[in-house]
């Protein structure tokens, strides 16, 4: 027992220095876009999605993506949510369209459509957040896309 404190120890130690050495490596952070939502049933008070993600890869080396999270917020309520995983690698200098499956609640939607009824915007302001996980050692890399969108197009 003994033995194992140290071991756990270096360990943790060394996941978050691979962590630092992704981000402070000079390589480009990778890019995630949204590209297309589109309906895929309902069950239950759950409607479900499914999510068109474009990753690109800036950087000179693969990008070993083994799974991923994800979150769309839609005037800072959390309106679809999801996971994938088994990703397969995205080369150097390159970009890959990715499918994922995503669900949203009738909790979330009611919010959402109440903060639209309170204000009548011509715009809505959106955040993408989704966490790549870059392998089983190492902390996951944050990407965050926001804007707004104009609804009078």
């Amino acid at each position: 027992m003994a033995v194992m404190k140290p071991l756990v120890i270096t360990l943790m130690a060394l996941n978050v220095l691979s962590g630092c050495a992704l981000l402070s490596s000079g390589q480009p952070p990778p890019e995630v876009q949204l590209s297309n939502v589109e309906p895929a049933g309902r069950e239950g008070l759950e409607q479900r999605f499914m999510i068109s993600l474009r990753i690109l890869n800036h950087s000179s080396t693969p990008l070993n993506i083994s799974g991923l999270s994800y979150s769309l917020n839609l005037e800072g309520h959390k309106l679809i949510s999801g996971v994938a995983g088994g990703l397969q690698p995205i080369p150097a200098h390159s970009q890959v369209a990715i499918k994922v499956p995503a669900s949203t609640n009738l909790i979330s939607g009611l919010k959402i459509i109440g903060a639209f009824m309170e204000k009548s915007k011509q715009s809505v302001d959106f955040e993408l957040e989704t966490r790549l996980s870059m392998g089983w050692w190492r902390m996951p890399v944050t990407v965050i896309e926001s804007g707004s969108l104009d609804l009078s197009q």
